[in-house]
């Protein structure tokens, strides 16, 4: 087991360069932090590599069930960004179901030079379906995974993406996110509805209902609860659904004014939105959900506050958008509205401030001086370090972190329409995930 986690090394920089940043002063270039990120995921032709076998069948009518397994499966381990997936035509054998069948000499000698295999099989068991996968350690000679799932056509990827953060899971000791899901905005006619779907884009579905605006969903860190705005007949409001069954658990609105932008505590018990209730501006404002007890954050008179956004790590800090300088610029305050300080402090025009997971990133859509777009950028809050991740392909807005913090989801018009797209931390392996329209995504545990 010990060759496993020597050859791991590369896949737990993530977690190591994440503590080592704060070692870094605020004179450091802007390289230093794409050097850093570059080191999260791993990029092809870089750390240890994984072969993935096409699965096959006992049921020759079941074939194509199988490949929808493995290549789902496939696609999971890829963007996952912890391995490197070895290319097939090097693949001493296409074929394999059973471990007695291994040949590690083969696998692991040039030019494969394998240091984990992942193959399995389809059994037709009545009428479930039942995957074997196999996971093995090629230099240690190793078993490292053998697990079953018991599952049925419609469920077939569902279980795909369960055996992908299972293997991740063992390789890096952190969570997968092939069974995560993404909340979104759906453009229909006039109205705008939020819905659920995979990560890779896969089984949309509708969840606030049609009839009005529904948009900004935000969802609370134990994945149980849902927060949008909903705007209809006129009247503003937040609703708040169980994201089980779409149950309605509460709704904020005022006699006056708007409201917009919800988030939730990191511990869940609270609620910060943006509103103009207290007169034209919009402040920013925190809501116990237990006692319906309303705070407010921000003061400023005549200046507009909106996009408040918490800190998961530690609940204590509040990253919000300001036009107090002139125009929209990030500013983050303490929990209880003091000590405001600005982050952004090079112009132009900011929006949607998203945090790590970890608390130690924020990232941004910026449109700098000059420039006729957004983009995606990356700050490191504790050098104020910046990196762009998205460049010359459309407006890129509105980022939303991967729960494993190694992804980001954004919104983009590149193609011509608003689409939901995908990335890595450090910007590569852009994907669209969705093709009739999104925006505004939200990603879910």
């Amino acid at each position: 087991m010990m060759h496993m986690f020597k050859r791991l090394k590369s896949v737990l920089l993530f977690s190591m360069c994440l503590n080592s940043l704060s070692a870094f002063g605020a004179q450091e270039p802007a390289e230093t932090l794409r050097d850093q990120i570059g080191k999260i995921v791993v990029t092809p032709g870089n750390g240890p590599g994984m072969a993935v076998l096409d699965f096959g069948s006992n049921n020759p009518g079941a074939t194509g069930h199988a490949g929808q397994f493995s290549s789902t499966l496939l696609a999971d381990l890829e963007f996952s960004g912890v391995v490197n997936i070895l290319g097939k035509s090097f693949y001493p054998s296409l074929v394999l179901r059973d471990p007695k069948e291994i040949k590690f000499e083969e696998w692991g000698r040039d030019p494969l030079k394998a240091d984990y295999i992942v193959f399995g099989s389809l059994l037709v068991s009545g009428d479930n379906l039942v995957v074997e996968v196999y996971l093995y350690d090629v230099q240690a000679k190793n078993k490292l995974l053998a697990s079953r799932y018991r599952t049925t056509t419609d469920q077939l990827r569902s279980s795909a993406h369960k055996a992908a953060d299972e293997i991740v899971k063992l390789l890096t000791g952190q969570d997968g996110i092939a069974s995560s899901r993404i909340a979104y905005v759906s453009r229909r006619g006039k109205d705008r509805e939020i819905n659920l779907m995979d990560y890779d884009g896969a089984h949309s579905q509708g969840f606030s209902g049609t009839g009005g605006l529904h948009m900004l969903p935000s969802a609370s860190l134990d994945g149980q609860r849902l927060a949008y705005l909903q705007v209809q007949n006129g009247k503003s409001g937040l609703q708040i659904r169980a994201l089980k069954d779409k149950a309605l658990l509460g709704t904020i609105a005022f006699s006056r004014g708007t409201v917009s932008s919800p988030v939730f505590s990191p511990d869940g018990a609270s609620l910060a939105f943006a509103s103009s209730k207290d007169g034209s501006s919009y402040q920013i404002y925190v809501t116990e959900l237990g006692s319906g007890k309303v705070r407010r954050l921000t003061t400023l008179g005549s200046v507009i506050h909106t996009s408040p956004r918490w800190n998961p790590r530690t609940g204590r800090e509040i990253a919000f958008i300001s036009d107090r300088s002139g125009s929209p610029q990030i500013y983050v305050m303490d929990a209880d509205g003091g000590n405001v300080r600005q982050l952004l402090t090079q112009g132009g025009s900011a929006d949607s401030p998203s945090w790590s997971p970890d608390g130690r990133y924020l990232a941004f859509a910026w449109r700098p001086q000059g420039a006729s777009r957004y983009d995606i950028y990356l700050m490191d809050i504790a050098t104020q370090q910046i990196v762009q991740l998205t460049q010359s392909a459309g407006s890129n807005e509105s980022p939303s972190w991967s729960p494993d913090g190694r992804h980001i989801a954004f919104q983009s018009n590149r193609s011509g329409q608003s689409q939901i797209y995908l990335m890595h931390i450090d910007g590569t392996g852009v994907r669209a995930i969705t093709n009739q329209g999104g925006s505004g995504p939200c990603w879910l545990r």
